[in-house]
């Protein structure tokens, strides 16, 4: 009668942190020797899954923290190498002011990646207040801030902004939508397109932004969401705001405000990026817009 105990006691005795892929043997018929092994496995599932949860999420940091240090590095090796080599001698004014300019701007760009990263760390910790925003009105200004460069490349800017009012932090919703847009710009091609809209639908705010680009293969898409990628899951050196934070910024938003986001490789090239928040009840009424309209602003 107590051999079935022995068995569950046995095995749990055997298990340890680097062993967690046995089981108790559950017996027939079911009674309640066979409910308490089957308690047990279900306590060691629950285990095993934390662990490899626990090891994904150092996995993570780890390389979160080597890449950071290595965007970091780059510059100021830069910065050393202009100065050791401008030095090295009798620099004339010329030198020196080429050899400052060069420092100025390995100041600037670690300057950009510590803002990225407090910024990034900021919204994973939470929001410390809300407030009503409206997403179109906040597109309209990344857009508007972001018209010349636009311009410059040759792409093509189209949108239709309904109102989508949220409740959030409104210059962590700025950053977002910022760098959504300077992305879909940055990363476009000569004379290509970007498409913007805003709406609401079942109760939650909509922003959608479509670029053409590059293509990208359907498996990559997701990964571009993680700190220092860019494509083929890989680290690729870039300038000015594209240090590879941008759409992980965006995610981090996202998920503080308790929205989804939604990230597609069109088949022609660039990205299809659809973002929802939960709507400010202050604000959400009968007047929401049907998010069919949006669908049919994406690029075909």
């Amino acid at each position: 009668m107590l051999r079935p105990i022995r068995v569950i006691s046995s095995t749990a005795r055997r298990l340890s942190a680097e062993n967690l892929t046995e089981r108790v043997p559950v017996t027939n018929p079911a009674d309640e020797l066979s409910a308490l092994a089957g308690t047990v496995n279900d306590m060691l599932d629950r285990i095993q899954r934390g662990l490899f949860e626990r090891d994904r999420v150092l996995d993570s940091q780890r390389l979160f923290t080597a890449n950071a240090a290595h965007e970091l590095r780059t510059p100021l090796t830069t910065a050393r190498t202009a100065i050791d080599v401008t030095l090295d001698g009798h620099p004339s004014r010329a030198e020196l002011l080429a050899m400052a300019g060069d420092v100025r701007g390995s100041v600037e760009h670690m300057q950009r990646v510590l803002d990225g990263l407090l910024l990034l760390a900021r919204s994973q910790a939470g929001l410390a207040a809300r407030e009503p925003v409206d997403l179109a009105a906040v597109a309209a200004a990344a857009l508007d801030a972001a018209g010349a460069r636009a311009a410059a490349a040759g792409v093509a800017v189209r949108c239709e902004l309904r109102p989508a009012q949220v409740s959030g932090e409104p210059v962590l919703l700025e950053r977002m939508v910022g760098n959504l847009v300077d992305n879909a710009v940055r990363y476009n091609v000569a004379g290509g397109r970007l498409v913007v809209g805003t709406g609401t639908a079942g109760g939650r705010a909509i922003l959608r932004i479509s670029n053409t680009g590059r293509p990208v293969p359907p498996g990559e898409a997701e990964t571009l969401l993680e700190p220092f990628v860019h494509g083929q899951g890989t680290r690729v050196r870039t300038d000015g705001l594209g240090l590879g934070l941008g759409l992980s910024i965006v995610r981090a938003v996202t998920l503080a405000h308790r929205g989804r986001i939604a990230v597609a490789a069109r088949t022609g090239g660039g990205l299809d990026i659809t973002i929802d928040f939960p709507q400010n009840p202050v604000t959400k009424d009968a007047r929401s817009q049907d998010i069919d309209s949006l669908q049919e602003m994406a690029l075909p």
